[in-house]
């Protein structure tokens, strides 16, 4: 069986993929501003760790590469669904990711590229599979790239 999945079940997992990421960002807006690019690998990474997940991320990522329809489900999810998520747990109802920019005080490109930045390391550990960031603990990236996004972030 491929990696490939329908257009319903993509959506599904892109939900919960942004679910995860919203509820991260969230807390992280309430909390320590200095620890939202952390919060947010530390999530992503969770979902990417799990077993039961990781081979709907991948069709997603397989999707967005091989298939406009994919790519366009993919531009839709990190423009409006993730930040939809975090608004929802902050009473910013319909958040999007110039209402996001907007409330961090940065602009919309700086999260462009801490989406990047992360999708470059996904790309790498999980695709790829290039030493040795296939192998490295979690932590251990997280305290790598955490400082970078951090930076676009602040």
């Amino acid at each position: 069986m491929s990696n490939s999945i329908d257009e319903k079940e993509g959506a599904a997992a892109l939900g919960s993929l942004g679910g995860v990421l919203g509820e991260a960002g969230a807390a992280a807006l309430q909390g320590q501003r200095e620890q939202l690019g952390e919060g947010l690998l530390r999530a992503a990474f969770a979902l990417w760790e799990d077993p039961q997940v990781r081979p709907r991320l991948l069709g997603i990522l397989q999707a967005a590469l091989n298939s406009e329809a994919g790519a366009a489900q993919m531009r839709e999810y990190l423009t409006t669904q993730i930040f939809a998520h975090a608004g929802k747990a902050i009473g910013a109802a319909d958040m999007d990711i110039y209402q996001a920019a907007d409330l961090l005080k940065v602009p919309v490109i700086n999260i462009n590229a801490a989406v990047a930045q992360t999708w470059g390391v996904v790309l790498l550990r999980y695709v790829v599979k290039q030493e040795p960031i296939a192998s490295a603990p979690v932590d251990e990236l997280i305290a790598l790239v955490s400082p970078t996004i951090q930076r676009y972030l602040n």
